[in-house]
């Protein structure tokens, strides 16, 4: 089985292709998972389940590259936040910004780390200390998903709102133990 980069490579030139015009990107990926899962069927052999597996995976990281604007590159988030490319690269390395490797091999930053004055949305960074997490991935499904031990909502929403510390109480739980 091929590995994982090399796939979401192929699914993203696959996009570029066969994408109607007016659907985006997450629909067209759905139906294209459906489809392919419909005609496998509900009997699949060891290596189809593992096909399916790594279909939804793709799945999962293409919505969450996509996620709340998408992200942006290091000279894009630079430009956003005035300061340079290098700059940012120190941000990313010293845990202040979250960012994830493309399939190319560069850095994509989440634009949902940005207010809507263009600057860094206010602890970003405690919340990332807090969570002590290596993997980018985690980090980000960290964010964007809802939790019950905060009433339904997003790290991300608490930190729009400025619930900064109960954002970082969050990540302090997770971190220690993954509990949402």
């Amino acid at each position: 089985m091929r590995d994982t980069s090399t796939a979401i490579a192929e699914l993203s030139e696959l996009i570029k292709e066969k994408r109607p015009p007016g659907v985006s990107v997450s629909d067209f990926l759905r139906a294209l998972f459906e489809t392919c899962a419909s005609q496998i069927g509900s009997n699949p052999s060891e290596n189809e389940a593992k096909k399916i597996v790594l279909a939804r995976g793709i799945l999962a990281r293409k919505q969450l590259e996509l996620a709340e604007g998408g992200s942006l590159s290091a000279e894009e988030m630079a430009n956003a936040l005035g300061r340079t490319r290098q700059g940012i690269d120190y941000l990313r390395r010293e845990g202040s910004l979250l960012a994830w490797r493309s399939t190319q091999g560069k850095w994509r930053y989440p634009a949902w780390q940005l207010t809507d004055q263009g600057g860094l949305l206010p602890g970003i960074g405690e919340s990332l200390t807090a969570l002590n997490t290596r993997s980018e991935w985690e980090a980000v499904i960290f964010f964007l998903s809802p939790r019950e031990s905060l009433d339904g909502k997003r790290p991300l929403d608490l930190l729009r709102i400025g619930r900064i510390q109960d954002a970082i109480a969050a990540a302090e739980r997770h971190g220690g133990h993954g509990a949402y």
